[in-house]
Protein backbone atom coordinates (compact mmCIF):
# COMPACT_ATOMS: atom_id res chain seq x y z
CA UNK A 1 0.00 0.00 0.00
CA UNK A 2 1.59 3.31 -1.01
CA UNK A 3 0.17 6.52 0.08
CA UNK A 4 0.49 9.26 -2.63
CA UNK A 5 -0.84 12.45 -4.16
CA UNK A 6 -3.51 11.77 -6.54
CA UNK A 7 -1.42 12.35 -9.86
CA UNK A 8 0.54 9.25 -9.12
CA UNK A 9 -2.46 7.26 -9.62
CA UNK A 10 -3.82 6.15 -13.14
CA UNK A 11 -7.35 7.50 -13.21
CA UNK A 12 -8.99 5.27 -15.62
CA UNK A 13 -11.59 6.83 -18.54
CA UNK A 14 -15.10 6.36 -18.12
CA UNK A 15 -18.39 7.73 -17.15
CA UNK A 16 -17.89 10.14 -13.93
CA UNK A 17 -20.61 10.30 -11.17
CA UNK A 18 -19.99 12.28 -7.73
CA UNK A 19 -21.74 11.46 -4.81
CA UNK A 20 -22.11 13.82 -2.02
CA UNK A 21 -24.08 13.24 1.32
CA UNK A 22 -27.18 15.47 2.32
CA UNK A 23 -29.39 15.54 4.75
CA UNK A 24 -32.60 17.76 5.88
CA UNK A 25 -31.71 21.34 7.13
CA UNK A 26 -34.07 20.47 10.02
CA UNK A 27 -32.27 17.32 10.54
CA UNK A 28 -29.91 19.20 12.22
CA UNK A 29 -29.57 19.39 16.11
CA UNK A 30 -27.13 20.60 19.03
CA UNK A 31 -25.32 18.75 19.96
CA UNK A 32 -23.34 19.48 23.93
CA UNK A 33 -20.49 17.53 23.07
CA UNK A 34 -17.29 20.07 22.69
CA UNK A 35 -15.03 20.02 19.55
CA UNK A 36 -11.59 18.67 20.11
CA UNK A 37 -9.00 21.19 21.32
CA UNK A 38 -6.80 19.93 17.85
CA UNK A 39 -10.13 20.23 15.83
CA UNK A 40 -10.64 24.08 16.59
CA UNK A 41 -6.88 24.10 16.17
CA UNK A 42 -7.97 22.74 12.62
CA UNK A 43 -10.55 25.18 11.56
CA UNK A 44 -8.11 27.90 12.10
CA UNK A 45 -5.31 26.53 10.30
CA UNK A 46 -7.34 24.83 7.69
CA UNK A 47 -5.77 25.81 4.10
CA UNK A 48 -8.16 25.68 1.44
CA UNK A 49 -7.53 22.42 -1.06
CA UNK A 50 -6.24 20.60 1.66
CA UNK A 51 -7.77 16.65 1.72
CA UNK A 52 -7.23 13.16 2.67
CA UNK A 53 -8.43 10.17 1.09
CA UNK A 54 -8.45 7.25 -0.44
CA UNK A 55 -9.15 4.97 -4.11
CA UNK A 56 -9.91 1.25 -5.20
CA UNK A 57 -11.20 -0.35 -8.52
CA UNK A 58 -14.30 -2.12 -6.63
CA UNK A 59 -14.39 -5.41 -8.19
CA UNK A 60 -17.74 -5.79 -8.82
CA UNK A 61 -20.28 -4.37 -11.87
CA UNK A 62 -21.45 -1.31 -10.96
CA UNK A 63 -25.16 -0.71 -9.61
CA UNK A 64 -26.08 2.84 -8.84
CA UNK A 65 -28.56 1.98 -6.47
CA UNK A 66 -26.33 -0.28 -4.12
CA UNK A 67 -23.66 2.30 -3.74
CA UNK A 68 -25.86 4.83 -3.00
CA UNK A 69 -26.91 2.54 -0.25
CA UNK A 70 -23.68 1.30 0.90
CA UNK A 71 -22.13 4.75 0.88
CA UNK A 72 -25.38 6.20 3.17
CA UNK A 73 -24.67 3.04 5.45
CA UNK A 74 -20.72 3.62 6.09
CA UNK A 75 -21.86 7.26 7.26
CA UNK A 76 -24.64 6.38 9.33
CA UNK A 77 -22.24 3.92 10.70
CA UNK A 78 -19.66 6.56 12.15
CA UNK A 79 -20.92 9.09 14.37
CA UNK A 80 -17.60 11.84 13.48
CA UNK A 81 -18.99 11.62 9.48
CA UNK A 82 -22.50 13.13 10.83
CA UNK A 83 -21.40 15.70 12.87
CA UNK A 84 -20.19 19.59 11.86
CA UNK A 85 -18.96 22.34 13.45
CA UNK A 86 -20.92 26.50 13.25
CA UNK A 87 -19.50 29.40 14.24
CA UNK A 88 -21.47 31.87 16.57
CA UNK A 89 -19.24 35.26 16.99
CA UNK A 90 -19.23 36.86 20.23
CA UNK A 91 -15.69 38.46 20.44
CA UNK A 92 -12.71 38.82 18.46
CA UNK A 93 -12.84 35.13 16.67
CA UNK A 94 -15.52 32.43 16.21
CA UNK A 95 -16.62 30.29 18.90
CA UNK A 96 -17.27 26.80 17.98
CA UNK A 97 -20.29 24.47 18.52
CA UNK A 98 -21.17 20.80 17.84
CA UNK A 99 -24.66 19.95 15.26
CA UNK A 100 -24.80 16.55 14.41
CA UNK A 101 -27.53 14.40 12.78
CA UNK A 102 -28.83 10.85 13.10
CA UNK A 103 -28.16 7.78 11.54
CA UNK A 104 -31.10 7.34 9.47
CA UNK A 105 -30.92 11.05 8.15
CA UNK A 106 -28.16 11.19 5.73
CA UNK A 107 -28.85 10.45 1.98
CA UNK A 108 -26.41 10.58 -1.08
CA UNK A 109 -27.15 12.92 -4.43
CA UNK A 110 -25.38 11.39 -7.70
CA UNK A 111 -24.54 14.14 -10.18
CA UNK A 112 -23.46 12.53 -13.37
CA UNK A 113 -21.30 14.29 -14.80
CA UNK A 114 -20.69 12.48 -18.69
CA UNK A 115 -17.49 10.34 -19.94
CA UNK A 116 -14.34 11.60 -19.78
CA UNK A 117 -10.72 10.48 -20.54
CA UNK A 118 -8.08 9.43 -18.11
CA UNK A 119 -6.70 12.91 -18.02
CA UNK A 120 -10.30 14.70 -17.87
CA UNK A 121 -11.53 12.31 -14.80
CA UNK A 122 -8.34 12.74 -13.01
CA UNK A 123 -8.23 16.32 -13.17
CA UNK A 124 -12.08 16.40 -12.33
CA UNK A 125 -11.54 14.25 -9.41
CA UNK A 126 -9.17 16.41 -8.25
CA UNK A 127 -11.37 19.16 -8.85
CA UNK A 128 -13.68 17.97 -7.02
CA UNK A 129 -12.43 16.52 -3.74
CA UNK A 130 -10.68 20.04 -3.55
CA UNK A 131 -13.87 21.38 -2.60
CA UNK A 132 -14.06 18.85 0.92
CA UNK A 133 -13.20 21.11 3.92
CA UNK A 134 -13.81 21.72 7.84
CA UNK A 135 -16.37 24.61 7.49
CA UNK A 136 -19.53 22.78 6.02
CA UNK A 137 -20.72 20.00 6.31
CA UNK A 138 -20.75 17.25 4.46
CA UNK A 139 -16.89 16.73 5.47
CA UNK A 140 -16.90 13.70 2.83
CA UNK A 141 -16.89 13.14 -0.80
CA UNK A 142 -17.64 10.38 -3.51
CA UNK A 143 -16.08 9.94 -7.13
CA UNK A 144 -16.92 7.20 -9.20
CA UNK A 145 -15.37 6.27 -12.91
CA UNK A 146 -17.47 3.55 -14.68
CA UNK A 147 -16.53 2.01 -17.83
CA UNK A 148 -19.48 -0.11 -18.92
CA UNK A 149 -16.81 -2.64 -21.06
CA UNK A 150 -14.60 -3.26 -17.73
CA UNK A 151 -14.89 -5.17 -14.84
CA UNK A 152 -15.56 -3.01 -11.87
CA UNK A 153 -15.17 0.32 -11.04
CA UNK A 154 -13.33 3.12 -9.52
CA UNK A 155 -14.62 4.80 -6.09
CA UNK A 156 -12.60 7.64 -5.04
CA UNK A 157 -12.84 9.14 -1.20
CA UNK A 158 -12.19 12.65 -0.31
CA UNK A 159 -12.30 13.71 3.31
CA UNK A 160 -11.43 16.76 5.66
CA UNK A 161 -8.56 16.00 7.69
CA UNK A 162 -10.93 16.65 10.90
CA UNK A 163 -13.00 13.15 10.41
CA UNK A 164 -10.30 11.30 9.12
CA UNK A 165 -6.66 9.82 9.92
CA UNK A 166 -4.43 7.39 8.45
CA UNK A 167 -6.04 4.43 9.63
CA UNK A 168 -9.20 5.29 8.82
CA UNK A 169 -8.53 5.69 5.03
CA UNK A 170 -6.81 1.75 4.90
CA UNK A 171 -10.34 0.54 7.18
CA UNK A 172 -12.52 2.38 4.07
CA UNK A 173 -11.36 0.03 1.57
CA UNK A 174 -12.81 -3.53 3.16
CA UNK A 175 -15.80 -1.73 4.94
CA UNK A 176 -17.10 -0.22 1.79
CA UNK A 177 -16.52 -3.32 -0.44
CA UNK A 178 -17.90 -5.13 2.20
CA UNK A 179 -21.24 -3.13 1.87
CA UNK A 180 -21.35 -2.54 -1.33
CA UNK A 181 -21.45 -6.69 -1.87
CA UNK A 182 -24.25 -7.04 0.67
CA UNK A 183 -26.12 -3.84 -0.82
CA UNK A 184 -25.81 -6.26 -3.90
CA UNK A 185 -26.85 -9.48 -2.36
CA UNK A 186 -30.08 -7.49 -1.37
CA UNK A 187 -29.52 -6.67 2.43
CA UNK A 188 -31.94 -4.08 3.54
CA UNK A 189 -31.29 -0.33 4.83
CA UNK A 190 -31.22 -1.14 8.92
CA UNK A 191 -29.25 -4.14 8.11
CA UNK A 192 -26.25 -2.27 6.39
CA UNK A 193 -26.50 0.61 8.64
CA UNK A 194 -26.74 -1.75 11.94
CA UNK A 195 -24.63 0.33 15.18
CA UNK A 196 -20.95 -2.38 14.63
CA UNK A 197 -20.37 -1.46 18.14
CA UNK A 198 -17.25 0.79 17.01
CA UNK A 199 -16.39 3.90 18.94
CA UNK A 200 -17.45 7.64 17.98
CA UNK A 201 -15.09 10.33 17.35
CA UNK A 202 -17.28 12.80 18.44
CA UNK A 203 -17.10 11.05 22.44
CA UNK A 204 -13.41 10.65 21.94
CA UNK A 205 -13.24 14.60 21.08
CA UNK A 206 -15.46 15.04 24.41
CA UNK A 207 -12.64 12.99 26.29
CA UNK A 208 -9.41 14.87 25.07
CA UNK A 209 -11.01 18.49 25.77
CA UNK A 210 -11.90 17.26 29.54
CA UNK A 211 -8.06 15.91 29.81
CA UNK A 212 -7.04 19.29 27.90
CA UNK A 213 -8.87 21.20 31.03
CA UNK A 214 -6.50 19.62 33.53
CA UNK A 215 -3.44 20.60 31.94
CA UNK A 216 -1.75 24.08 32.91
CA UNK A 217 1.70 25.45 32.27
CA UNK A 218 3.22 23.76 34.55
CA UNK A 219 2.48 19.79 33.41
CA UNK A 220 4.68 17.38 32.29
CA UNK A 221 3.38 17.10 28.91
CA UNK A 222 4.23 21.01 28.73
CA UNK A 223 7.52 20.88 30.34
CA UNK A 224 8.58 18.17 27.53
CA UNK A 225 6.94 19.82 24.33
CA UNK A 226 9.42 23.19 26.15
CA UNK A 227 12.61 21.64 26.72
CA UNK A 228 12.12 20.23 22.79
CA UNK A 229 11.54 23.52 20.84
CA UNK A 230 13.89 26.28 20.06
CA UNK A 231 13.72 29.48 21.40
CA UNK A 232 15.63 31.29 18.54
CA UNK A 233 12.96 33.13 16.96
CA UNK A 234 13.35 37.41 17.68
CA UNK A 235 10.29 37.94 20.08
CA UNK A 236 11.50 34.68 21.96
CA UNK A 237 8.26 32.19 21.29
CA UNK A 238 9.55 28.11 20.80
CA UNK A 239 9.99 27.12 17.58
CA UNK A 240 9.78 23.60 16.04
CA UNK A 241 13.82 22.37 15.17
CA UNK A 242 14.88 22.57 11.55
CA UNK A 243 14.57 19.23 9.89
CA UNK A 244 18.48 18.53 9.77
CA UNK A 245 19.91 18.38 6.44
CA UNK A 246 17.50 19.90 4.31
CA UNK A 247 17.59 23.49 6.46
CA UNK A 248 15.25 25.83 7.54
CA UNK A 249 13.44 26.50 4.02
CA UNK A 250 13.05 29.22 1.77
CA UNK A 251 10.81 31.50 3.70
CA UNK A 252 8.02 31.05 1.45
CA UNK A 253 5.22 28.53 1.47
CA UNK A 254 5.72 26.58 -1.81
CA UNK A 255 4.68 23.94 -3.16
CA UNK A 256 5.93 20.51 -1.86
CA UNK A 257 7.65 17.40 -3.90
CA UNK A 258 6.46 13.44 -3.10
CA UNK A 259 8.42 10.67 -3.39
CA UNK A 260 7.30 7.02 -3.20
CA UNK A 261 10.09 4.84 -2.94
CA UNK A 262 10.53 0.64 -1.35
CA UNK A 263 13.08 0.96 2.20
CA UNK A 264 13.18 -2.98 2.17
CA UNK A 265 11.58 -5.45 0.21
CA UNK A 266 9.69 -8.59 2.09
CA UNK A 267 12.69 -10.76 2.99
CA UNK A 268 15.20 -7.63 4.66
CA UNK A 269 12.17 -6.70 6.26
CA UNK A 270 11.41 -10.01 8.15
CA UNK A 271 15.09 -9.90 9.09
CA UNK A 272 14.99 -6.59 10.15
CA UNK A 273 12.26 -7.48 12.25
CA UNK A 274 13.70 -10.29 13.57
CA UNK A 275 16.89 -9.07 14.70
CA UNK A 276 14.81 -5.91 16.48
CA UNK A 277 12.74 -8.66 18.48
CA UNK A 278 16.06 -10.75 19.60
CA UNK A 279 17.16 -7.23 20.88
CA UNK A 280 13.66 -6.11 22.41
CA UNK A 281 12.98 -3.64 20.14
CA UNK A 282 10.49 -2.71 17.45
CA UNK A 283 10.48 -2.95 13.70
CA UNK A 284 9.33 0.84 14.14
CA UNK A 285 12.58 1.73 16.09
CA UNK A 286 14.64 -0.53 13.93
CA UNK A 287 13.09 2.19 10.42
CA UNK A 288 13.45 5.24 12.77
CA UNK A 289 16.60 4.43 13.93
CA UNK A 290 18.32 3.92 10.45
CA UNK A 291 16.53 7.47 9.20
CA UNK A 292 18.37 9.25 12.32
CA UNK A 293 21.51 7.21 11.39
CA UNK A 294 21.06 8.46 7.59
CA UNK A 295 20.39 12.15 9.40
CA UNK A 296 23.62 12.20 11.21
CA UNK A 297 25.46 11.07 8.29
CA UNK A 298 24.06 13.66 6.05
CA UNK A 299 23.93 16.59 8.40
CA UNK A 300 26.64 15.89 11.58
CA UNK A 301 23.92 16.41 13.97
CA UNK A 302 23.75 14.54 17.09
CA UNK A 303 20.69 15.33 18.28
CA UNK A 304 17.67 14.58 16.16
CA UNK A 305 14.45 15.65 17.00
CA UNK A 306 11.12 14.93 15.22
CA UNK A 307 7.60 14.93 15.56
CA UNK A 308 5.29 12.00 15.54
CA UNK A 309 1.88 11.47 15.35
CA UNK A 310 0.72 8.81 17.34
CA UNK A 311 -2.63 6.96 17.13
CA UNK A 312 -4.77 7.20 20.15
CA UNK A 313 -6.99 4.29 19.65
CA UNK A 314 -6.76 3.24 23.51
CA UNK A 315 -9.35 0.88 23.39
CA UNK A 316 -10.56 -1.89 21.41
CA UNK A 317 -14.31 0.17 20.26
CA UNK A 318 -11.83 2.55 18.87
CA UNK A 319 -9.70 -0.51 16.40
CA UNK A 320 -12.03 0.36 13.24
CA UNK A 321 -13.63 3.22 13.73
CA UNK A 322 -13.44 6.31 11.60
CA UNK A 323 -12.26 9.49 12.61
CA UNK A 324 -9.11 11.77 13.13
CA UNK A 325 -7.71 9.66 16.39
CA UNK A 326 -4.18 10.57 16.65
CA UNK A 327 -2.02 13.18 18.54
CA UNK A 328 1.47 14.31 18.37
CA UNK A 329 4.33 13.53 20.72
CA UNK A 330 8.29 15.09 20.36
CA UNK A 331 10.99 12.38 20.01
CA UNK A 332 14.61 13.54 20.50
CA UNK A 333 17.24 11.05 19.77
CA UNK A 334 21.07 11.49 21.42
CA UNK A 335 22.62 9.73 18.69
CA UNK A 336 26.20 11.09 19.67
CA UNK A 337 28.98 8.43 19.57
CA UNK A 338 26.68 5.99 18.36
CA UNK A 339 28.55 2.88 15.93
CA UNK A 340 25.70 1.52 14.19
CA UNK A 341 22.47 0.71 13.45
CA UNK A 342 21.29 -1.31 16.34
CA UNK A 343 22.72 1.01 18.94
CA UNK A 344 20.76 3.83 17.30
CA UNK A 345 17.24 1.83 17.15
CA UNK A 346 17.92 1.76 21.06
CA UNK A 347 18.02 4.99 21.25
CA UNK A 348 15.07 5.67 19.57
CA UNK A 349 13.01 3.04 21.18
CA UNK A 350 13.74 4.54 24.60
CA UNK A 351 13.25 7.93 22.96
CA UNK A 352 9.70 7.10 21.45
CA UNK A 353 8.41 5.01 24.99
CA UNK A 354 9.64 8.07 27.09
CA UNK A 355 7.44 10.41 24.85
CA UNK A 356 4.26 8.41 23.55
CA UNK A 357 1.98 9.24 26.17
CA UNK A 358 2.43 12.94 25.57
CA UNK A 359 0.72 12.28 22.60
CA UNK A 360 -2.90 11.51 24.45
CA UNK A 361 -2.24 15.27 25.31
CA UNK A 362 -4.29 17.56 22.65
CA UNK A 363 -1.24 19.29 20.91
CA UNK A 364 -3.56 22.68 20.73
CA UNK A 365 -3.65 22.75 24.15
CA UNK A 366 0.09 22.72 24.44
CA UNK A 367 0.64 25.17 21.49
CA UNK A 368 -2.27 27.83 23.37
CA UNK A 369 0.06 27.47 27.03
CA UNK A 370 3.65 27.99 25.45
CA UNK A 371 2.32 30.15 22.74
CA UNK A 372 3.20 28.11 19.69
CA UNK A 373 2.49 29.24 16.19
CA UNK A 374 5.18 27.54 14.27
CA UNK A 375 4.91 24.85 12.12
CA UNK A 376 6.48 21.06 12.40
CA UNK A 377 9.40 20.79 10.42
CA UNK A 378 10.26 17.01 10.57
CA UNK A 379 7.42 14.63 11.03
CA UNK A 380 7.93 11.07 11.01
CA UNK A 381 5.07 8.77 11.14
CA UNK A 382 4.55 4.46 11.09
CA UNK A 383 1.83 2.75 10.25
CA UNK A 384 1.55 -1.22 9.77
CA UNK A 385 -1.23 -2.03 8.37
CA UNK A 386 -0.68 -5.76 7.81
CA UNK A 387 -3.66 -6.89 10.45
CA UNK A 388 -6.04 -4.08 8.78
CA UNK A 389 -9.31 -6.30 7.06
CA UNK A 390 -8.72 -6.59 3.85
CA UNK A 391 -5.04 -5.91 3.35
CA UNK A 392 -4.41 -8.98 1.02
CA UNK A 393 -6.93 -7.92 -1.49
CA UNK A 394 -5.29 -4.37 -1.55
CA UNK A 395 -3.18 -4.81 -4.45
CA UNK A 396 -6.02 -6.51 -6.70
CA UNK A 397 -8.39 -3.56 -5.68
CA UNK A 398 -5.77 -1.18 -6.95
CA UNK A 399 -6.51 0.60 -3.20
CA UNK A 400 -4.17 3.54 -2.48
CA UNK A 401 -4.34 5.96 0.34
CA UNK A 402 -4.41 9.92 -0.93
CA UNK A 403 -3.16 12.93 -0.25
CA UNK A 404 -3.82 16.27 -1.54
CA UNK A 405 -0.90 18.63 -2.90
CA UNK A 406 1.01 20.39 0.25
CA UNK A 407 2.48 24.01 0.43
CA UNK A 408 5.42 24.37 3.17
CA UNK A 409 8.61 26.10 4.17
CA UNK A 410 11.32 23.94 5.07
CA UNK A 411 8.69 21.43 6.12
CA UNK A 412 9.69 17.91 5.37
CA UNK A 413 7.51 14.76 6.83
CA UNK A 414 8.08 11.14 5.96
CA UNK A 415 5.27 8.31 6.18
CA UNK A 416 6.66 4.75 6.76
CA UNK A 417 4.19 1.84 5.89
CA UNK A 418 4.64 -1.96 6.70
CA UNK A 419 3.14 -4.18 4.18
CA UNK A 420 3.19 -7.71 3.41
CA UNK A 421 5.51 -6.77 0.63
CA UNK A 422 7.92 -5.06 2.90
CA UNK A 423 8.42 -1.36 3.98
CA UNK A 424 7.92 1.70 1.84
CA UNK A 425 7.93 4.94 2.63
CA UNK A 426 6.06 8.32 1.51
CA UNK A 427 8.47 11.20 1.58
CA UNK A 428 7.27 14.72 1.58
CA UNK A 429 9.25 18.04 1.18
CA UNK A 430 10.51 21.49 -0.41
CA UNK A 431 9.93 21.63 -3.94
CA UNK A 432 13.79 22.77 -4.32
CA UNK A 433 16.67 20.82 -6.20
CA UNK A 434 18.93 20.92 -2.96
CA UNK A 435 16.23 19.29 -1.14
CA UNK A 436 15.22 16.53 -3.71
CA UNK A 437 19.10 15.51 -3.78
CA UNK A 438 18.92 15.66 -0.05
CA UNK A 439 15.78 13.19 0.49
CA UNK A 440 17.17 10.91 -1.79
CA UNK A 441 20.87 10.64 -0.05
CA UNK A 442 18.45 10.18 2.98
CA UNK A 443 17.00 7.43 1.97
CA UNK A 444 19.89 6.04 -0.06
CA UNK A 445 21.92 5.96 3.61
CA UNK A 446 18.97 4.11 5.09
CA UNK A 447 18.52 1.62 2.64
CA UNK A 448 22.54 0.87 2.82
CA UNK A 449 22.16 0.51 6.76
CA UNK A 450 19.74 -1.39 6.18
CA UNK A 451 21.36 -4.12 3.91
CA UNK A 452 24.02 -3.75 5.81
CA UNK A 453 22.53 -5.16 8.75
CA UNK A 454 20.33 -8.16 7.23
CA UNK A 455 22.23 -9.52 4.12
CA UNK A 456 24.68 -11.53 5.65
CA UNK A 457 21.42 -13.37 7.38
CA UNK A 458 19.11 -13.41 4.19
CA UNK A 459 18.25 -16.34 2.67
CA UNK A 460 19.08 -16.99 -1.32
CA UNK A 461 16.37 -18.36 -3.58
CA UNK A 462 17.05 -21.85 -4.46
CA UNK A 463 20.11 -22.11 -7.03
CA UNK A 464 21.55 -18.63 -6.70
CA UNK A 465 24.39 -17.87 -4.12
CA UNK A 466 23.66 -15.08 -1.15
CA UNK A 467 25.58 -11.48 -1.74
Amino acid sequence: MEYTELSAYDVPAGVVTTWTPMTRPSAWADDPRPLSPDHEAHLETHETGSWIGAVLRVPERFDALALRRALVAWIARHEGLRTTAVATVSGPGPDWRRRTIAADEVSIVADEVGRLDADGAERHLAEFLATVGPYSWPHCLFWTSVDPTADGFTLALGADHSVLDAYSQLLWFDEIVDLYRRALAGEGDDELAAPTGVGSLVDHAEEETRLAATIDVDAEAVRRWRSFLDRDDPDGRPRFPVAPAFGPGEGARLRQTSLNTWVADRQQTHVLNGLGKAAGLSLQSCVLGAMALGIRQLSGEERVRFVMPIPTRQSLRHACAVGRFAGLAPVDVDVAGATGLPEVAGRVHAAIAESRDLSLVPFARVAELLEIEDRPRLVVSYVDGRLIPGVDQWDGWRARALRSPAYGDGEVRLRFGRTADGLNVAARYPGTLAAERTMRELLGAMMASIDALTRPLLVAPEGEESA
